[in-house]
């Protein structure tokens, strides 16, 4: 994973419960207390906090050192800034948006990423909060 973008890993199916390192369960317990329920998943280099805060399950990012990478959560397609909703109408005209995820790292604009899926493909994609599109992953729907 490169600079502030997690790319389609938001959306990747990963085993829950790996161990992460010491120091990074430390620091999200110093961050958000023990009594969190929090899971936790691995991606390449990244390890992914889940843990529910007032009703809203919550993701927090960290990179191998310890350090916060950025946090996320799913949100509701209304809630995506106009421009975000209005890059993704344009780019994927027949297609539905099924899922989306806000990502927020510090000193990067927030990122919307979303799962996409149109009559014959479905997609991953995601833009910045000025509405630039970038695509990770499409296939056509056999």
């Amino acid at each position: 994973m490169e600079g502030s973008d997690p790319g389609a890993a938001v959306f990747a199916k990963a085993p829950t419960g790996e161990k992460v390192p010491a120091s990074i369960e430390a620091k999200f317990k110093k961050q958000y207390g023990s009594v969190i329920n929090v899971s936790w998943k691995v991606i390449e280099d990244v390890s992914i906090a889940t843990f529910n805060e007032q009703g809203v399950e919550r993701d927090v990012f960290y990179y191998n050192d310890g350090e916060t990478f950025g946090y996320g959560k799913l949100i509701e397609k209304e809630l995506l800034p106009k421009v975000v909703r209005e890059s993704f109408t344009e780019r994927f005209r027949k297609g539905v948006l099924q899922a989306v995820y806000e990502f927020k790292t510090l000193g990067s604009p927030t990122r919307y990423y979303v799962r996409v899926v149109a009559p014959s493909y479905f997609a991953i994609a995601s833009a910045t909060e000025f509405g630039d599109v970038t695509i990770y992953q499409k296939e056509k729907i056999k």
